[in-house]
């Protein structure tokens, strides 16, 4: 773009303007679970314990293979970066028992264990559950089962697992102790992360597995478990059992070379011992933006929660209130699962008080102009980032006819929602 072009771009920008950035969405049939880095895919389960997968132009889909007829609900549906992969526990091709799959749309549902392994075997109807899948969609973590391992002695009834993408290619991760679990993996599968026993009472511990070895992010003396890593595997979030105030609350690990540096984010207030819980779900791949669940007790309700440096942790509903959006009246948000990469689309699962079934909910942005951080702002940020994606030629800034063409007739477009604003 010529020079004269930026600054008339940047003349017309004015002060900075207020915007309206959220809109809060109900979405029938599915409670989501994750979602796509663009926000534009979204898996989880229906209210069956079915796996789905939903965009915008679907809807909701049912993907098959489901286990309710097993009577048998475990793991947790995951999708790949670009949401064209997804992960679940699925029932295998003999509807006889539980296993691990992977789906896409040109396969279908592969099983990645259609036979137990060789230590392997059967317990609840199943050989084995997902729990993530890795960001290129190629590497599915959960755990498979051990009969005959647990108790005084044993090494485990269930051991961590990860696996590539085809039949038979489930691998053991190991335990130190007893019983362990994959819970996610970053972009590549070269980190994997999740729970393992670290003492004799039964405890979990949050837990790495890198190139085969495992280690332990802490062991104190409660139940944690790491849930989530970023793509490029770096930072880490789940929780941390808080042996002051006996309760568990939601951490980060940032790598540090070789190691892994603890952060405590905490608990919302109310959060009491020895049942209140506060875990990480999922964060933006920089971990400016991280979101969770919290369990205030074993009575109270849950909440989802936001967080930021700035704002620490929020409840999720006093963060899209204080945006303006009214809450169904009926509904109770109970989750924060899942935030796409800009930090700008979320999901979670809530509760229909009048009935206490499901309701899943997406939060999505609604103002056009306003393009970068900080949000529910606009000013010269969000000048910037347009410039950017109209000298990329970028097709998200093809705003005006003809459309095809990048000219200035976008530019102007741009300039006049951008002088608009967005109302509060």
């Amino acid at each position: 773009m010529k020079p004269q072009l930026a600054l008339l771009l940047l003349a017309a920008a004015g002060s900075p303007l207020y915007a309206q950035s959220i809109e809060f969405e109900i979405l029938p049939g599915i409670y989501p679970l994750d979602m796509s880095t663009d926000g534009s895919v979204i898996v989880g389960n229906d209210f069956n314990f079915e796996t789905v997968r939903w965009t915008a132009g679907t809807g909701v889909v049912n993907l098959g293979r489901g286990t309710q007829s097993l009577g048998i609900g475990a793991g947790s549906p995951d999708c790949s970066d670009d949401g064209s992969a997804v992960s679940a526990t699925i029932i295998n091709a003999a509807g006889t028992l539980g296993t691990q799959g992977r789906w896409t749309e040109a396969t279908g549902w592969i099983d990645l264990m259609p036979s137990a392994l060789p230590d392997g075997g059967i317990i609840d109807q199943s050989t084995g559950s997902a729990w993530g899948i890795s960001g290129d969609g190629e590497h599915v973590t959960g755990l498979y089962w051990r009969p005959g391992n647990g108790g005084p002695g044993g090494d485990g009834l269930a051991h961590a697992s990860f696996s590539g993408p085809t039949t038979g290619s489930v691998i053991d991760l190991g335990s130190s102790m007893a019983d362990s679990r994959a819970n996610h993996t970053n972009y590549d599968g070269s980190v994997v992360v999740g729970w393992d026993t670290a003492h004799s009472f039964g405890y979990w511990s949050p837990t790495v597995w890198e190139n085969g070895t495992l280690t332990h992010l802490n062991t104190n003396e409660g139940w944690a478990m790491a849930n989530y890593i970023n793509a490029a595997g770096d930072i880490i979030g789940g929780d941390t059992y808080n042996e002051t105030w006996q309760r568990s609350d939601a951490t980060i690990w940032t790598r540090n070379g070789a190691g892994w540096t603890e952060t405590l984010l905490g608990s919302l207030p109310g959060t009491a011992a020895p049942h209140g819980l506060a875990t990480v779900n999922s964060m933006t791949p920089d971990g400016s933006i991280i979101v969770g669940f919290n369990k205030f007790s074993n009575t109270a309700a849950a909440a989802g929660w936001i967080w930021n440096a700035d704002d620490g942790m929020v409840n999720i509903i006093d963060w899209i209130t204080a945006r303006g959006v009214v809450i169904p009246e009926h509904m109770l948000i109970v989750d924060l699962t899942c935030i796409s990469a800009d930090g700008r689309t979320m999901a979670g699962i809530g509760i229909n008080l009048i009935n206490d079934q499901p309701l899943g909910f997406r939060i999505t942005p609604t103002c056009a102009p306003d393009l970068a951080e900080p949000f529910d702002v606009l000013n010269l940020q969000d000048v910037f980032a347009y410039l950017a994606a109209f000298n990329a030629s970028d097709t998200s800034a093809d705003l005006a006819a003809p459309f095809g063409t990048l000219n200035l007739q976008d530019v102007f477009a741009y300039l006049a929602l951008f002088n608009a604003g967005c109302s509060k």
